[in-house]
């Protein structure tokens, strides 16, 4: 038991000094095809494998936890997109201040999701789990074909993800002890390796695919391949998921704990990315210390975001944030 937690805290934690890394680089992505290549590479399946490890520790709504699942996911999301279209309209990002709930801010939309992947557990679980994951990819396909569901309250996202998330709530601990005992690192290596090379191969590789926030007709020239490719892009991503995973120590180890406070980092990590962005840091060659330095910057802002002052900074200041909302209530 100990060792799982910390195997997922491992995981956690690693993953989210890849989120931080992979926001910092995205400026200057088209600068070399280096950096294209390793920002989509990443991106296939960071946030794929963050959402199966939530869907792992996810029961859903049950009796008297609605309330709970609230407190973490829409309630944060309501305290920091106002935060967040404050802020951007303090550094510039915006022309003015614009308070839209229905369009999250940047990385917000998590949240909006996670909430939705939570209530539809309650469907799912009366599905045997290959009838729901087949159910939920079927969905993901399907969706990019309808142009009303798009980037509002994050709805498109929701549902490409949402197989993940499933899956993440079958997933096997013993399955995967049990792939870990034999050939773990070559396959990881294969699985990675098949990732690169596609992404290698097609120079203009599309955001969105990634990113799951529109609907084919947004941004392919031929929406009508869109199931194909989204599915192909589903594959990749579980791979890069099993590929990961078979990598992360089980053992505890010095990050572990900070493991636990990857939220925290999710939602403050932006104060600092969208601040340098607003700097103009695409205005800059990053060669090859620049990109070191990135990466190291990376690393350094998850072990202090991810620290326990700053946790008890981020519960203080939400709950303290939740007390004003009660008063003008």
């Amino acid at each position: 038991m100990k060792q799982r937690l910390a195997f997922f805290d491992n995981a956690k934690f690693i993953l989210m000094i890849l989120v931080v890394f992979t926001h910092l680089l995205e400026p200057f992505i088209e600068d070399w095809q280096g950096y294209h290549n390793l920002y989509y590479f990443i991106f296939i399946f960071h946030m794929p494998a963050f959402i199966l490890i939530a869907g792992y520790f996810s029961k859903g709504l049950q009796k008297g936890n609605l309330n709970k699942v609230i407190k973490k996911t829409l309630l944060p999301y309501l305290i920091f997109q106002l935060i967040y279209s404050s802020y951007y309209a303090l550094i510039g990002l915006e022309d003015s201040f614009s308070w839209n709930l229905l369009l999250p801010n940047w990385s917000l939309w998590f949240l909006v999701s996670l909430f939705c992947w939570q209530c539809s557990l309650t469907l799912f679980k009366k599905m045997s789990p290959l009838i729901a994951i087949t159910v939920s990819i079927l969905l993901a396909l399907l969706v990019g074909y309808l142009p009303f569901i798009d980037r509002n309250l994050a709805m498109q996202r929701t549902f490409v993800f949402l197989p993940f998330f499933l899956i993440g709530h079958y997933f096997s601990w013993e399955k995967l002890v049990a792939i870990r005992q034999s050939h773990r690192y070559s396959f990881a290596l294969v699985g990675f390796g098949s990732i690169f090379a596609f992404i290698s191969q097609f120079e203009t590789f599309n955001k969105y695919l990634v990113f799951g926030s529109k609907p084919y007709a947004d941004f392919l020239s031929d929406p009508q391949l869109g199931a194909f490719i989204r599915l192909l892009v589903l594959v990749l991503g579980f791979v890069g998921i099993l590929s990961f995973l078979l990598i992360i120590p089980r053992q505890k180890t010095f990050y572990s704990d900070l493991g636990r406070n990857t939220l925290t980092v999710y939602l403050l990590q932006g104060f600092v990315v969208k601040g340098l962005r607003a700097l103009n840091i695409a205005e800059f060659n990053l060669g090859f210390i620049g990109f070191i330095s990135l990466l190291i910057f990376s690393v350094a802002l998850t072990f202090v975001l991810a620290s326990p002052k700053w946790q008890e900074f981020y519960t203080n200041f939400q709950e303290k944030f939740r007390k004003k909302i009660r008063q003008q209530l």
